[in-house]
């Protein structure tokens, strides 16, 4: 069966195609991070300094194009330099006040090193990233459609970061870790085959309304009751694992079930398998359990221990 929406696997296949092109020896990040594209959601991209986050989040806004801001995370960075404020119209009423909205109003932000920033401008994006709005002096203002925040952060370990709370990490569709390239793809990197020096090159392949377009289609994969009911199984073996502190909520197995939709839809299926979960599970899930070792690797190594504990459903 074809998935609903024919554009869906031909625009994945583009984007990933594209980042491939530019970012060497992590495909595997590529599928990950189109499908939380793809999904609806946002993406959170966590490793060392120099291993590509930032030029990946790149890669991500301009090939969907639309318009794109960057926001640089900083500690003195404060929630209304990215939200916008109120400032004086510039009218002879001296109490005339306007909004001038701030970098989040665009289809992709790129917010860098968000661990930087302190957890009061982290909390500023509370509401923005579930609700797609922005609220000031009781004024709701709402985003571009579609809108997505790619963000980057280093490990906490690393100085000068701030740990993202809860909250804060529960809005991210997925987390990915690129990790150190492959010796054959570090060559790549320095012979200037891949790397920074191919980011201009960079253009768009697709359209914020065929994006829009393909995320109504992910949206109307199916999920049979046995498949739903491995993804509840899941939640409760986070809940119940011992190094487990806090196990993954139903916002989290809304999550995995919406990036098992991506991944289904970009393999050509209008249905969710349990192979689909399985693979969501990781990018969907790390970042939300807190285990005794609060990185996104010793979370990914719980899911697949959680998951391991279940029986997957034969469908």
């Amino acid at each position: 069966m074809t998935a609903p929406g024919s554009r869906v696997h031909e625009l994945g296949s583009q984007l990933i195609d594209t980042i491939d092109q530019v970012i060497a020896g992590k495909h595997d990040v590529a599928e990950v991070a189109v499908a939380t594209i793809l999904s609806g959601g946002h993406l959170l991209i966590e490793d060392i300094p120099g291993v590509g986050k930032t030029l990946l989040a790149q890669v991500l806004a301009r090939s969907i194009g639309g318009s794109f801001h960057r926001i640089q995370g900083t500690s003195d960075l404060l929630p209304g330099d990215i939200t916008g404020s109120m400032v004086p119209s510039g009218r002879l009423d001296a109490d005339s006040m306007t909004f001038r909205p701030g970098p989040v109003f665009a289809n992709i932000v790129v917010f860098d090193e968000l661990n930087r920033a302190t957890p009061r401008t982290q909390s500023a994006l509370l509401e923005l990233a579930e609700e797609a709005t922005v609220t000031v002096d009781g004024v709701v203002h709402p985003l571009p459609d579609p809108f997505m925040i790619v963000a980057t952060q280093n490990p906490i370990d690393i100085a000068g970061t701030y740990g993202l709370g809860d909250g804060s990490l529960d809005r991210f569709r997925a987390v990915v870790t690129p990790g150190r390239a492959p010796a054959a793809a570090e060559l790549e990197v320095l012979t200037g085959r891949r790397g920074r020096g191919l980011l201009d090159a960079v253009e768009p392949v697709t359209s914020p309304e065929d994006l829009a377009s393909a995320r109504r289609a992910v949206a109307e994969v199916q999920i049979s009751d046995a498949v739903g009911a491995y993804v509840v199984q899941l939640l409760q073996a986070t809940r119940e694992h011992p190094s487990i502190r806090v196990g993954a909520s139903t916002r989290g197995g809304v999550g995995v079930v919406a990036l098992a939709r991506a991944f289904a839809a970009m393999t050509q299926r209008s249905f969710i398998t349990p192979d689909d979960i399985v693979r969501a599970a990781g990018p969907a899930l790390a970042h939300r359990v807190a285990g005794n070792h609060a990185t996104v690797d010793a979370g990914r190594e719980l899911v697949a221990d959680c998951l391991a504990g279940i029986d997957p459903p034969t469908i």
